[in-house]
């Protein structure tokens, strides 16, 4: 069963098209909607918000719970108190839906969520609001770990069985003055080895996700700017959705405005999910 954090806003309408479809390809479909009251939203407009999702989940066959929650202490600890932990489970929530100042991630439920994942955790910011959930052309920027594509394997095998395109990219980050200076056979010399690695990485979802090859792209790219790299390639490929891993790095940089996961979500052209999962 997937769960989905529903805090009533018209993003988290556009939010509940992936919860309901992520949860009808699951073995066993179900989606356990979880809303945390909140006094600014009437139970009126709320229930007809929850008519829609209903509606919707019948018509995918996906069983629908919903469980409506008083905040007593705080929406973070009553989310974490009804989602179940482990990797074996799934928690989809929202981001902001626009920045004012504070980030569209930063001090959000769904950043503590994804800081100290209880389960497999994703975040989704959408941009494209028509698509309903239903992305086909993906970019899945990865960072060269040694633990790989693996942690993400359990939401992508949910996102990717109609994926008409997935364009991997890596980014061999340097510092600013080094790739000033860097000379053309040092950077085709790290572009060499980081095809070694997404290689390893189009092999990982060609063999686990049965992803076919002629629906595969790599990218490897020399920069001292990640998440400009990600979005130029967005906008290139067309991307209608960005998958990225929350690493710890990432999300411990506080800095509103310099985080690379908040650079990415304010200048992506297309939606963007972030991943957590328990370490």
């Amino acid at each position: 069963m997937l769960h989905f954090a529903y805090d009533g806003s018209i993003h988290g309408d556009w939010v509940s098209h992936y919860a309901i479809r992520l949860a009808s390809r699951l073995p066993q479909p179900g989606l356990k909607l979880l809303h945390v009251e909140d006094v600014r939203l009437s139970r009126a407009h709320l229930k007809q918000r929850l008519e829609r999702i209903a509606a919707e989940c019948q018509t995918l066959s996906v069983p629908l719970e919903v469980c409506i929650h008083p905040e007593r202490q705080g929406v973070l600890a009553t989310l974490r108190s009804l989602v179940p932990s482990g990797s074996e489970h799934y928690l989809l929530c929202g981001t902001r839906i626009r920045q004012r100042g504070r980030g569209f991630l930063a001090g959000t439920v769904s950043e503590y969520l994804l800081r100290d994942s209880p389960c497999q955790v994703l975040a989704v910011r959408v941009v494209q609001p028509g698509l309903l959930g239903r992305p086909r052309n993906f970019l899945v920027p990865v960072a060269g770990h040694p633990v790989g594509i693996e942690r993400s394997l359990p939401f992508l095998r949910l996102l990717l069985p109609e994926a008409d395109q997935v364009e991997i990219l890596l980014v061999k980050r340097i510092s600013r003055r080094r790739f000033r200076r860097i000379g053309h056979s040092q950077a085709e010399q790290l572009i060499e080895t980081g095809r070694d690695y997404v290689q390893g990485v189009e092999e990982t979802l060609r063999r686990e996700l049965m992803v076919p090859a002629n629906r595969l792209d790599l990218a490897v790219v020399v920069s001292d700017d990640v998440p400009k790299e990600i979005v130029i390639l967005a906008n290139k490929m067309k991307s209608q959705l960005i998958f990225m891993g929350a690493s710890e790095r990432a999300l411990g940089q506080r800095l509103v405005y310099g985080s690379p996961i908040e650079q990415v979500l304010r200048s992506a052209p297309c939606d963007v999910a972030i991943h957590g999962c328990p370490s």
